[in-house]
């Protein structure tokens, strides 16, 4: 028996918890016998490729995986039996609920990493605000902040970070060229865009992408915030996709650390 958490969202890699219990049944059931996979989320429903995590959920791992929504966890307790020398590692949730299993995987909550708390900059909240036209901070506007610890809706992932890195570097540099970065032209086509590949076992994947278009209109209650514009999800599972992930990872590290 595997249990593994889910932290409430925001967290990095919104679906990335779902691809680990699909990686986990898919290793469990192969070596057979009667594995268990026990999902506790805190949030109310599957937080990305909803549709794919379901139905694999339900077919591929019918029986497998327990899938258990609005289940934060209220504490993890350890304990060894002094007669049998048996470990029981326990989840219980703040509901009450009390899991047991074999191995316990528990996802911390996620917030922005400690040093940005400690130098201000997330405002005292979990993320550290930021413009979305600069990344800066609007806390100290010489900081400029992207990827997991920046607050501004974006999912937290490898691909959106690169993409926030592209829109930053161009404002640092109209900025210290002397230019503007409020332009309309500028602000009508600045967008970010993030996807990702899930495998749901060890010869297939999802995949999933997101576009988010900076709001220029003062009328949208989405104002000077970056706003979804598009969402896609594969229709199903395939091994060319599978066989896609890697070249689309690979193509991302190199564009990221060229």
């Amino acid at each position: 028996t595997f249990v593994m958490t889910i932290p409430p969202s925001p967290y990095r890699c919104p679906p990335g918890p779902y691809e680990r219990a699909c990686v986990v049944a898919d290793v469990l059931k192969r070596r057979g016998g009667k594995p268990k996979v026990v999902v506790l989320d805190a949030n109310p429903e599957i937080q990305a490729e909803k549709g794919t995590f379901t139905r694999a959920f339900s077919t591929l791992y019918a029986g497998i995986v327990d899938y258990r929504p609005n289940a934060a966890v209220g504490s993890v307790e350890y304990a060894k039996d002094p007669l049998t020398g048996k470990e029981r590692r326990t989840v219980v949730t703040s509901s009450g609920q009390r899991v047991t299993g074999d191995v316990v995987n528990v996802i911390a909550p996620h917030r922005a990493a400690k040093i940005l708390a400690d130098a201000k900059l997330t405002g005292g909240g979990l993320w550290a605000p930021v413009d979305p036209r600069t990344y800066a901070s609007t806390v100290f506007t010489t900081v400029h902040i992207i990827g997991d610890a920046q607050g501004t809706g974006q999912p937290k992932s490898g691909h959106m970070a690169n993409s926030q890195a592209k829109v930053c570097a161009d404002a640092i540099l109209r900025l210290r060229l002397g230019g503007r970065i409020d332009t309309a032209e500028r602000l009508n086509n600045l967008t970010t865009n993030s996807a990702c590949y899930s495998p749901v076992n060890a010869s297939e994947a999802s995949f999933l992408t997101a576009s988010f278009r900076y709001d220029n209109d003062a009328a949208s209650p989405t104002y000077r915030q970056m706003k979804r514009v598009w969402l896609g999800e594969a229709e199903k599972w395939t091994t060319d996709n599978y066989k896609e992930m890697f070249a689309w990872a690979s193509n991302l590290m190199t564009d990221s650390f060229a």
